[in-house]
This record gives C-alpha cells, sequence and structure tokens, in this order.
C-alpha cells in the first residue's frame, strides 16, 4: 500500500510539471504583444502631463513602440522570452512570460 501511495505522487508530480510547461509555452508573448506593450507603456508615462510634451508623447506612442518593438532582441526560450534593446544610449532587458513583461534591466 505504502509503494502504491508514492507511485501516485510520482505521477502527480509528473502531471503537474508538464501541465505547468505546457502553460508557461501557450502564454510566452510574441513580438508584437511586446510592441503593444511598449505602447501603452509610453502613453500611460504621458498620461497626466496636460503639456504639449505629453500630447506629443500620446501621438508618438505608437511609432515609438514600434521602432524600439522592431528593433528589440528577442530570445526565445519556449516556455518565456528576453526582449534587449537600446535608447537613447539605455539599455532595456524585459522578461516576457505568462503573457506579461517585466523590466529586468534599465542601465
Amino acid at each position: 500500500m505504502n509503494a502504491s501511495r508514492k507511485n501516485s505522487r510520482f505521477h502527480l508530480g509528473w502531471i503537474v510539471l508538464i501541465l505547468i510547461l505546457v502553460l508557461l509555452y501557450a502564454t510566452n508573448p510574441s513580438e508584437g504583444q511586446f510592441t503593444t506593450f511598449l505602447k501603452e507603456e509610453i502613453v500611460q508615462q504621458a498620461e497626466g502631463d496636460e503639456t504639449l510634451a505629453g500630447a506629443l508623447k500620446r501621438v508618438a506612442a505608437g511609432p515609438a513602440a514600434v521602432i524600439a518593438g522592431s528593433g528589440a532582441e528577442r530570445n526565445n526560450y519556449f516556455f518565456f522570452s528576453t526582449y534587449r534593446f537600446t535608447v537613447l544610449e539605455k539599455d532595456y532587458l524585459y522578461l516576457g512570460v505568462l503573457d506579461n513583461f517585466l523590466r529586468i534591466k534599465k542601465e
């Protein structure tokens, strides 16, 4: 009986691991999602800024995101991706996982 319990926990562990890997693989964000994320970030930074500069940021958000997104170097690790790009001599590194993006580095 004890060996049977151990064996079922072993199988359950593998099933959970496989389900987690399938979830990570299915939610690995694409380059298009990264460009959309960048646009939203630029617009969000300009929110509340009612000056001419804020208005220009909101208008330029789309093209700026496309330029940054197309210049980004994507490393696809199947379960997650990293995106690296440089703007105005500052390096940015983002981790894309579970359909979300996390900034890892800004130098």
